[in-house]
Order: structure tokens, then sequence, then C-alpha cells
């Protein structure tokens, strides 16, 4: 039979009150109850721990064992609740932001500058990933996701739309000439993505108008597809505000080819720590204020 936690209260409160009367009235019940907690408990350990005389008592061996066992729990509870409350209160500590690789340079240059001059004592961690990370495991504390989540447990909000246009370098361009459609895309060379990269709609978009051109290498990520387009590689779909950055590329179509939401989500459990609200806080705040590099406005 395994001890009940909650029965050790019982040790301190006739530790605090003398008695059991006293220790009843601590605990908010009467007399029998205390009697029945600390036989529960004796039995459970096995041993006397304390010894009656009357309206008094005093400690056996075992008792002064389990008390001290009692008010170490005692003290590790009471330091656990000053750390929760802590975590609430104070921006301190790590965060661990998921985020497209592809996010990391602009956050670390425009956003991170701002935030640790406003909470130097906050390391906020950027993982350039590709798979989805796992909030509920703790594999993030905060993620940018491209879809919607549909897990339980996690708090959704949606924070911009990001477009995404055909590029190409302004040197192909000159030289293979710009096309005039989707459609005489089949003639000239295509930077497309693997099958693993199309649950991004507008990544599959030029799938469409690729005819029977050989002319296509396929990449798996996008910094490697911005890559090859700026050294003429040929044309290829990115993320407007990764593209326009590039001084040689220019967009090959005036409309934009597709356009998907971005969402910031972190897990229910760390809703009231302070230093993750500051965090989602600083990122809803930057993708607002950049809304017009994210969806292809000027």
């Amino acid at each position: 039979m395994e001890p009940e936690w909650s029965d050790f209260k019982v040790l301190l409160a006739l530790a605090s009150a003398g008695s059991v009367t006293g220790a009843a009235r601590a605990l908010h019940v009467d007399n029998s109850t205390v009697s029945r907690r600390l036989a529960a408990l004796e039995e459970a350990v096995g041993a006397k721990l304390i010894i009656r005389g009357g309206r008094d008592f005093n400690w056996t061996a075992e008792g002064r064992t389990a008390l001290v066992a009692a008010e170490a729990m005692e003290s590790a509870v009471a330091q656990a609740l000053r750390s929760v409350h802590t975590a609430k209160a104070d921006v301190d500590g790590t965060v661990r932001v998921s985020v497209a690789p592809g996010f990391v340079p602009i956050l670390v240059r425009l956003m991170l500058p701002s935030l640790r001059d406003k909470y130097p004592e906050l390391d906020v961690e950027l993982r350039g990933d590709y798979q989805r990370v796992d909030l509920a495991k703790g594999e993030a504390d905060v993620a940018v996701r491209m879809s919607r989540p549909t897990e339980s447990g996690l708090v959704v909000r949606r924070a911009f739309d990001l477009a995404w246009f055909a590029y190409a370098s302004l040197s192909y361009l000159e030289t293979h000439g710009r096309p005039e459609t989707p459609e005489a895309l089949a003639r000239h060379s295509l930077v497309l993505y693997v099958q693993a990269m199309h649950g991004v709609a507008p990544l599959h978009w030029m799938e469409s108008y690729r005819g029977s051109s050989r002319q296509v290498s396929r990449v798996d990520n996008l910094e490697i597809a911005c890559q090859t387009i700026a050294a003429d590689g040929g044309i290829t779909v990115l993320p407007c505000f990764m593209a326009d950055a590039v001084p040689t590329l220019r967009r090959v179509f005036a409309d934009r080819v597709g356009v998907n939401t971005g969402w910031i989500v972190y897990h229910e459990a760390s809703r009231n720590a302070a230093r993750v609200r500051v965090v989602v806080e600083a990122l809803a705040e930057f993708f607002e204020k950049n809304e017009a590099m994210l969806s292809g406005g000027t």
C-alpha cells in the first residue's frame, strides 16, 4: 500500500499545532478525520508515528523521520509554486520558435534586436524547420505554420497572408525573353519542387504549365530554388518577401500565383507564461508591421 501524499499534511499540522484538536482545526476537518488519516499513513509506512498520551502526543523515531520527509515535500511544493508564479510574471529564459527557414534571416534582422533591447533576459531560439514540430511534446514553444493546425490543445492565431510569385533573374529574362502567359513557361527552364513540398499549393503551381519541357530541375527547399534562379537557372515560384530582397530577381508575371495564410501557434499549457506571450506578441506585431512585404504590396 502506497502512502497518500496528502496524508503527510497531517504530520505537518500535528507538528505545528501540537495536538490532534489543533491539527483538525488547522486542516478544517474533525478530530476523527485526523486520526483516520494518521492511521492510514502509519499503515502505509508500516510503523507507528506518534505515541498518544491524553491530549498530547510524542513522536516516535519513525515519526520524526516521516515529519522531515513531510517538511521536505512542503518545501518542494512551495518552490515549485514560486517557479510557476515567476514563469508567469517574469520575462526571462528561453523560447524556442519553429519557423520555415526562409523566415529566419528577416526575423533575426528585423525582430530580434528590439526584442533583446526590451527584454535582455529573454533568449529566443529560431529554428528553421520544414518538418512540423510537436508542440505538445515540447519540441518548440511557438511555431509559425503555413496551414491552420488541427491538433487539439493548441492556441492558434492568424498572423499574415503570404503571396507567391514566379521569379527569374533579370539576365535570364533578357537572354531568354519573358513569358507572356503561364502557358509559355513550357518553353523555359523551370525550377520545380519535389513532391514532398506540394502540400503548399503555390509550390506545385508550375506543374500544370511545364508541358513536355525537359528543361526541368527539382529542389527540396526554397533557399536552393532562390539561389538557382539567381544564378540564371530558370524560373521558379517563391514567396515574395524572400525573392524581392534579391536585387537581381524579377517577377515574371504581375499577378501572384498563390497565397497562403500564416498562423502563430503555441500550446495552451504555455498560455500564461510571460516569456511565451511576449514572443507571440512580438511575432504578431512583426507580421502586421511588414504586411506589405509579405503580401506582395508596395
